[in-house]
């Protein structure tokens, strides 16, 4: 291997490595909420154990309403000044909102200010992870070798699950660590504050990634585009990666946000074991999206995704119903679903509807609106239709989600193969 070749690899790996760490430490932090929505709906709002969960899922909902408003103003600037600036940035504010929500006092000692002060930060969060998917989803397409966009992408995806499982991890043991009562009292905050080394180590290591050598290559910094320029003629594009995007996101927040704390109350399953369930769920989708990503750079994007989203809508009924029938269950569910969401490749879709010069700012109108309707409200929804007296409507409610993605797989245009610019 000549100088040059090497050098080129040492940074293609340092691109990845750089791009996927500070990506697991921001769903890290946004995981850790959804793993201890339970405690907090009892720590932050007034007594009445369904409405506080409710509106405990609410605000997780609203700071979804954040990540458009993050994704599109941070996108901006990341096609303007470049990918390398805004991820070493968004890292910092993610976890800095994620350390401030251990330090809110409970509703018992500041009252309806608690509940204020968690929707602010977690507004923040949702800002950050905004702009964290657009910029390092067009960072890592633009850093990936040639034919090997769906790989990197699915590291991508690898990363989320990866953040996810680690901040579940935390979650478990310090449920089973400490009796309920220290739990409620302070030995959740342990998981939030935790984010303040996992981000100083995640910042450093962004700050000495290059540059992307296509936004280098652009030959000046992107002149403002307001939105519709963006989407002008890709409309149609941007529709089908709407609806697999929302196919992937509504599918991890149902499984892995609110079932969890659903089968704990409803099958009366340790809520440490569901949640240790859960990482072991998810770390297989960690290895499966690599692997599915791959194998979308040699039979192209749309293969793996129709068979994917397919796979997803039959298995989100018998799935569901798996899931409530014991811890053994729930782990089988959890580790087929987890398989499943490995083939929905759509960080390397997503990324090639675009040029460099508008990238991250098409990912973020995407990734964005997805997110902020639909994946973000899951969990909300699901507990809205816990109390329906049909026992399908939570996992109908996927099924007729992975049914929209795809028809979006079997209509889309293969963009595996066409020249990424």
């Amino acid at each position: 291997m000549t100088r040059p070749t090497a050098r080129r690899s040492a940074g293609t790996r340092r691109a990845l490595v750089g791009a996927c760490v500070g990506n697991a430490v921001e769903w890290y932090d946004f995981a850790i909420y959804g793993a201890f929505a339970t405690v907090l709906a009892q720590v932050f709002f007034p007594p009445g154990e369904q409405a506080a969960l409710a509106a405990t899922f609410a605000i997780f909902a609203t700071s979804f309403v954040a990540r458009p408003i993050g994704a599109m103003l941070v996108g901006r600037r990341s096609d303007q000044r470049g990918r390398r600036p805004v991820l070493s940035r968004m890292i910092a504010v993610m976890t800095g909102a994620t350390a401030a929500i251990a330090l809110i006092p409970s509703w018992s000692v500041i009252g309806v200010l608690a509940p204020a002060l968690l929707l602010l930060l977690r507004l923040t969060q949702g800002f950050s992870v905004g702009g964290e998917v657009a910029s390092s989803v067009a960072f890592l397409s633009e850093s990936a070798p040639a034919g090997s966009r769906g790989r990197f992408g699915g590291w991508h995806t690898a990363s989320i699950a990866i953040g996810l499982s680690a901040g579940y991890a935390v979650a478990a043991l310090l449920s089973a660590a400490f009796p309920d009562d220290v739990l409620m009292d302070w030995g959740w905050r342990l998981a939030f504050l935790s984010a303040l080394p996992l981000g100083l180590v995640a910042r450093y290591i962004r700050r000495r990634l290059d540059e992307t050598p296509m936004f280098e290559a652009v030959a000046a910094p992107a002149k403002p585009r307001v939105i519709a320029d963006v989407v002008r003629g890709r409309a149609g594009a941007i529709g089908r990666g709407f609806l697999l995007v929302t196919t992937l996101s509504v599918a991890f927040n149902l499984w892995f946000v609110f079932l969890p704390g659903y089968v704990a109350a409803e099958a009366t399953i340790p809520l440490g074991a569901a949640l240790g369930s859960g990482v072991i769920g998810l770390l297989t989708a960690a290895v499966t999206a690599p692997v599915m990503g791959r194998l979308s750079d040699r039979l192209g994007r749309r293969p793996v995704l129709i068979t994917g989203t397919l796979a997803i809508a039959v298995f989100a009924v018998p799935g569901f119903a798996l899931a409530g029938r014991a811890i053994a269950g729930l782990l089988l569910a959890d580790v087929l679903l987890a398989g499943l969401l490995g083939t929905l490749v759509v960080t390397a879709f997503v990324a090639e509807l675009f040029p460099t010069e508008v990238r991250a700012t098409g990912v973020a109108v995407t990734y964005g609106l997805s997110t902020a309707i639909f994946g973000g409200t899951a969990p909300l929804v699901a507990t809205l239709l816990a109390g329906a007296e049909s026992a399908w409507a939570i996992p109908g409610y996927l099924t007729v989600v992975a049914l929209l993605g795809l028809a979006a797989a079997v209509t889309a245009r293969e963009t595996a193969f066409d020249r990424f610019r």
